[in-house]
């Protein structure tokens, strides 16, 4: 790998559990991971990161959340960061499309589904 930055996952979800246990199935993987539980901090992370792939859940209690957040996270990366949006809600697929995101995984998901996005990124 020549570019080890642009491995780092950043995994928002407000549900702190389902955060933990994507990070430790990513960095068993050999992906760095940076865990956030709202929009702000993830906008700040991408703000001072290098970052390779959004992890988003698309349904966050505090704004920015959604398409707001996918268009303040890229313009805080200064490039088209992919976004891959986890969801348990049908209704936010038509959203995140509209939000022009790279990918979406339904809640619940199986590991084996989530390393082969987040490796086809990555």
């Amino acid at each position: 790998m020549s570019n080890d930055s642009r491995r780092l996952v950043l995994v928002v979800d407000d549900d702190l559990d389902i955060a933990d246990s994507i990070g430790d199935v990513l960095r068993s993987g050999g992906h760095e991971v940076r865990l956030v539980s709202t929009g702000a901090e993830a906008v700040a992370v991408a703000a001072e990161a290098r970052v390779g792939l959004v992890l988003l859940d698309w349904r966050l209690p505090d704004e920015p959340a959604g398409a707001a957040l996918v268009r303040r996270l890229r313009d805080a990366c200064g490039y088209p960061v992919p976004v891959v949006v986890l969801s348990a809600d049908p209704l936010s697929l038509a959203e995140a499309r509209e939000a022009a995101v790279s990918d979406y995984l339904p809640k619940p998901f199986e590991i084996a589904d989530l390393m082969h996005l987040v490796d086809s990124f990555c």
